[in-house]
């Protein structure tokens, strides 16, 4: 899943960006820049995001 499409999603659901960096550890801008497919994150941070984004299926 791309940064944008994980947006359209989570958006969808009215989620904030900071919801998913208190889950995932890390700070709000990381997602926030990840969405924006300005950077890529780590493999690790990764996992977590899609932790959520099962989690919340």
């Amino acid at each position: 899943m791309t940064g944008k499409e994980f947006r359209r999603w989570r958006r969808s659901l009215e989620i904030s960006q900071q919801v998913v960096a208190d889950y995932a550890e890390c700070n709000k801008s990381t997602i926030c820049r990840w969405e924006k497919e300005q950077i890529k994150i780590y493999p690790d941070l990764y996992q977590k995001v899609m932790d959520f984004y099962k989690n919340h299926k």
